[in-house]
C-alpha cells in the first residue's frame, strides 16, 4: 500500500501520511475506542502517522462480539509494518500494547522502535486494590456505578437504556481481559519505554509507574503530568511534545 495502512476492519487513520517516516499505534484505555485519539494526528505533527487500534464491539465494528485477543492484534500490527512504528496505550492500553509487544517478538514480527505507557502501573503490579479492579466479577448495576466513582464512564449513560446496551458488553470483554492478566515471566523488551503518569492519579501512581523500568533493555522515562487518571485531553501537547521526542521527530 506503499506507506499506508492497509485497508482492514482493525485501524482508524483520520490522517494517513504516507511520507512520514514513523507511524504511532494507540491503544484506547477499557471501554474506550478509537475517538480518544481523534485530536492526536494534529497534535504530533506531519511527521507521525497516528493510527488507533478498532477493538471488536465498538465504533464502526459493533456489529462484532467485543473482545480483546493478543494474538489477532498483533498479527493487524505485524501486517501494517511497512515502515518504523511504535505504540501508545493508556491504561488498560498500555498493558495490552506490551503484550502485543511480547507476541511479536514470539512471532519473530517487526519490533515497535519505542513504547509508549500511560496512566498504567508496571505490569507485574499486584491487582486487586484499585477501583477498576475486580468489575468483571460484579453485577452489571455495581460495575457501572465504580466505573462512574472512577471516573471512567459518564453518570448520564446509566440513564440512557439503548448506550447501556452497547457499553455494557465491551466493559464486560475488556474488564474480563484486566481481571485474568497475567504478566508471566518473559525477558524484557528491547525497546525504549516511556511512562506517563498523572499526579493525582490513585490507580497508577508513579512509584509504581516507575517499575515499568524493569521490563525494558532499553531507556527508561517517565513523564509525571497533571490530573487524574484520564489526563491525556488535558495534556495533550506536553505528551505529544515527549513523543515526538522519544521517536526523534520534528516539532509540529
Amino acid at each position: 500500500m506503499n506507506g499506508q495502512i492497509p485497508p482492514g476492519k482493525w485501524f482508524v487513520s483520520r490522517e494517513l501520511r504516507p511520507e512520514a517516516p514513523v507511524r504511532l499505534i494507540c491503544f484506547p484505555y477499557a471501554g474506550g475506542a478509537t475517538a480518544v485519539y481523534t485530536r492526536w494526528p494534529a497534535a504530533l505533527g506531519p511527521g507521525v502517522e497516528v493510527a488507533a487500534l478498532a477493538l471488536p464491539g465498538r465504533e464502526r465494528r459493533l456489529g462484532e462480539p467485543a473482545a480483546v485477543e493478543v494474538e489477532r492484534i498483533g498479527e493487524a500490527v505485524a501486517a501494517t509494518a511497512d515502515r518504523p512504528y511504535a505504540l501508545f496505550g493508556h491504561s488498560m492500553g498500555a498493558l495490552l500494547a506490551f503484550e502485543v509487544v511480547r507476541w511479536l517478538r514470539r512471532a519473530g514480527a517487526r519490533l515497535p522502535v519505542h513504547l509508549f505507557v500511560s496512566g498504567c502501573p508496571r505490569p507485574d503490579h499486584r491487582r486487586g486494590e484499585d477501583i477498576f479492579d475486580g468489575l468483571s466479577a460484579l453485577p452489571d448495576g455495581e460495575m457501572l456505578a465504580r466505573l462512574v466513582r472512577g471516573g471512567g464512564l459518564p453518570a448520564f449513560v446509566l440513564d440512557e437504556p439503548e448506550l447501556l446496551e452497547l457499553v455494557l458488553p465491551v466493559c464486560r470483554a475488556d474488564f474480563g481481559w484486566l481481571d485474568a492478566y497475567d504478566c508471566g515471566d518473559e525477558p524484557p523488551v528491547p525497546m525504549p519505554i516511556t511512562a506517563f503518569v498523572g499526579t493525582e492519579d490513585a490507580s497508577a501512581r508513579p512509584e509504581d509507574t516507575a517499575g515499568w523500568a524493569a521490563h525494558t533493555t532499553g531507556p527508561f522515562t517517565q513523564h509525571a503530568v497533571p490530573g487524574g487518571h484520564f489526563f491525556l485531553d488535558d495534556n495533550l501537547d506536553a505528551i505529544s511534545r515527549a513523543i515526538r521526542a522519544g521517536l526523534g521527530s520534528p516539532e509540529a
